[in-house]
């Protein structure tokens, strides 16, 4: 069963938006050393991590997952990319 190009694509695009989150938070933190800035450094590092184990999990682990699965699992990753993408533009600004 191959592995849908959508769901690594869906993958990457998640982890550009999170590099891109970090940017800006790093870009902040040494402009205003602030917790709350440390606070959206931790979130991004942790949600860049799960974006990483995800693509691994989903090249590594296909012959384990089902048509269903896979396609529930493209799904999540549309909607986190459309909240980082969201977060990102508001972050920008």
């Amino acid at each position: 069963m191959p592995m849908a190009p959508l769901s690594v694509f869906l993958h990457s695009i998640n982890i550009v938006l999170i590099l891109g989150l970090l940017y800006i938070y790093v870009q902040n933190y040494m402009k205003i050393k602030s917790k709350y800035t440390i606070g959206l450094i931790v979130f991004a590092v942790f949600f860049l991590i799960h974006s990483i184990m995800g693509l691994y999990f989903d090249t590594a682990m296909v012959m384990y997952s089902s048509k269903y699965a896979e396609n529930i699992g493209m799904v999540l990753e549309a909607i986190k990319a459309i909240g980082f993408a969201l977060l990102l533009w508001i972050s920008w600004e």
